[in-house]
């Protein structure tokens, strides 16, 4: 029978700084420089659509995936709808991610979420030798997202609530969000940025964990698009995005690159590129629109020696 873990008390901050380092490799939520800032899951993207395209979204997104990458993105949601995401990463490592949107007017939107990650079991050891038993660590984030359209300049806000648990420790805390995002040239060129994670947590046994606060900015172009001799339907649409981020904790920046290609608006196929990360860097995925349900999955490989690959599965259905 597995011998459970007996919570210790962490003898020293050195101590902590590597498991929560330990965790934040495990999720795969960032560089290597992961340890610089803690909660790394609030930089895992949520939907498998954005993830395939380089972790690109702040420009495009709208509808429930808006809530975690832009919500100015809400503004322009038309039709109501739930998103649910499964993450499949290594070593046991999982993110459920519940999504929502509601049209509120013409003009605004509101949308609602819940984010968890969980890292399975995980040995523990205080020095190097036999281990002393097994232990989990859990994130959530829940939270409301609002915007709201002035023209062609939409804007929106999110209100987060955040709790960690590793060992028997645990911590909460909050964090807001901010979005605006705008079309020009009939929606041609798609403009978008936000600031995530502005806020503070409680002490996680001796000291309270940084959160990642993060800078987006980027654009999304459609170069060209086919159309049907018969009807002048859609037969082939095109996207290209560009995007930029920044951690300003770990002062890194990242370039998102992703291309997409959509054929009788029904099914869609994305690639992506991501820099300055030392897991991985390629991505790519598929998406099949049936009525009113979407399926959207995404592969991310990683470098050798850190196994993988992740899979991402997207089920989205609007009404």
């Amino acid at each position: 029978m597995r011998r459970q873990f007996r919570a210790p008390v962490f003898r020293t901050m050195l101590f902590r700084a590597l498991v929560l380092f330990s965790v934040g490799f495990l999720a795969l939520a960032a560089p290597a420089y992961a340890q610089d800032s803690g909660l790394s899951f609030l930089r895992l993207g949520t939907d498998a659509a954005a993830l395939a395209r380089g972790d690109a979204g702040v420009a495009s997104s709208t509808g429930a995936s808006a809530t975690y990458w832009n919500p100015a993105g809400l503004a322009s949601v038309g039709a109501k709808e739930l998103g649910l995401s499964h993450h499949v990463w290594i070593a046991d490592v999982r993110t459920y991610a519940f999504q929502s949107s509601f049209p509120l007017g013409k003009r605004s939107g509101v949308g609602f979420f819940v984010i968890a990650t969980g890292s399975g079991d995980l040995e523990s050891r205080q020095t190097p030798g036999e281990s002393e038993g097994v232990f989990q660590a859990q994130f959530v984030s829940s939270g409301l997202s609002y915007a709201r359209s002035f023209g062609k300049v939409k804007t929106g806000m999110t209100v987060k609530y955040l709790s960690e648990r590793i060992f028997s420790s645990s911590a909460n805390g909050y964090a807001f969000d901010f979005g605006v995002q705008s079309g020009l040239f009939n929606d041609g060129l798609l403009l978008g940025a936000s600031f995530s994670n502005l806020g503070k947590m409680e002490k996680l046994n001796v000291e309270a964990t940084q959160l990642p606060r993060i800078g987006r900015a980027g654009v999304e172009l459609f170069p060209f698009r086919v159309l049907t001799e018969t009807d002048g339907k859609p037969l082939l649409n095109t996207s290209v995005i560009v995007e930029l981020s920044r951690n300003f904790v770990t002062e890194e920046s990242q370039l998102h690159v992703g291309v997409s290609g959509e054929v009788l608006d029904t099914v869609t196929a994305r690639v992506g590129y991501l820099t300055n990360d030392a897991l991985r860097d390629f991505s790519a995925g598929l998406g099949i629109e049936i009525t009113e349900l979407i399926f959207d999955y995404a592969l991310l490989p990683f470098e050798d020696g850190f196994g993988g690959p992740a899979h991402i599965l997207t089920l989205t259905y609007s009404w």
